[in-house]
């Protein structure tokens, strides 16, 4: 039995290796190159201590992409996963021979790669060709600068986002839904309990564990935001669309500020770990209850 128990860490070791090289190694490697002011071109490479960390804080268009990925944030995952909800409860209580073709056909948008996303909605955007702008002058309102408006730039993204991402959430919550228990259900129906009683003292409760996972997971993606900022945008106008990504990837690629970029992906890091506790701490609060 021990050498079975022995031979478990052997078929390990692979995956082990492999999570070194991929993870632990790549996170020591910035953490390091933050420390450090690094130049390729100049082939300077200078320790600096703090002051990559000090710089960041203290810019002005890095608080700039802070505000706006926060704002893209809570923005897109509260959307999201209120309309996943939705759509769940509904396709939940949807009896219907069409219901399995529907679901496939909203599940399309999450498919797609983000990029091609991008283009599509960026296509439909556009100011004198799109076909939004064409619908909103159909109705007699004047044409929208979706894109190159400060003032709702950021929002006509954030609804790509939306579009694409709002499957996953429905995703998770209606399978969540499809396993629970209908003794239950049937015990409220003897009770005379109405679908909404129904909603608000069973289901919901029930459902939570779904509901912080999708906001969780959707929180560290969208942390991530840069595809659909970088297609569609290219963080303008002005920096009404800079995302902490596009900060980091405009620092390290364009300005080739190595050691600089290390810094504020490590503080991004610590901003989605701070971010992501309640989360985590809700999510294991509900399992816990529910087991």
């Amino acid at each position: 039995m021990k050498k079975a128990e022995k031979s478990i860490y052997w078929f390990l070791l692979p995956s082990i290796f492999l999570l070194l090289i991929f993870t632990f190694y790549p996170t020591i490697y910035e953490i390091a190159t933050s420390f450090f002011k690094i130049d390729y071109i100049k082939n300077i490479t200078k320790f600096v201590g703090l002051n990559n960390y000090l710089q960041g804080i203290s810019d002005p268009l890095f608080i700039i992409a802070v505000k706006n990925t926060f704002y893209f944030v809570i923005l897109a995952v509260f959307s999201e996963t209120l309309l996943g909800l939705i759509l769940a409860l509904f396709f939940n209580s949807l009896k219907s021979r069409y219901e399995k073709l529907l679901r496939s056909i909203i599940l399309i948008p999450m498919l797609l790669p983000p990029i091609t996303v991008a283009l599509t909605w960026k296509m439909m955007y556009d100011y004198n060709y799109g076909v939004i702008n064409f619908i909103v002058e159909v109705f007699g309102r004047k044409a929208i600068e979706w894109l190159n408006s400060p003032k709702i730039a950021l929002f006509s993204i954030i609804l790509t986002d939306i579009w694409q991402w709002s499957p996953f959430a429905f995703l998770i919550i209606f399978a969540y839904l499809q396993s629970l228990p209908q003794d239950i259900y049937e015990s409220a129906d003897v009770d005379g309990a109405n679908y909404l009683q129904k909603l608000r003292y069973i289901t919901l409760p029930l459902i939570k564990p779904a509901i912080f996972l999708v906001a969780l997971l959707r929180t560290i993606d969208t942390f991530r935001v840069f595809d659909k900022v970088y297609v569609m945008t290219g963080g303008g106008p002005g920096n009404s669309t800079e995302t902490i990504s596009f900060y980091i990837y405009r620092n390290a690629f364009r300005y080739f500020q190595i050691g600089y970029s290390s810094s504020i992906a490590i503080i991004m890091v610590t901003i989605v770990l701070l971010f992501s506790m309640p989360y985590i701490r809700n999510l294991m609060k509900s399992i816990s209850q529910q087991t």
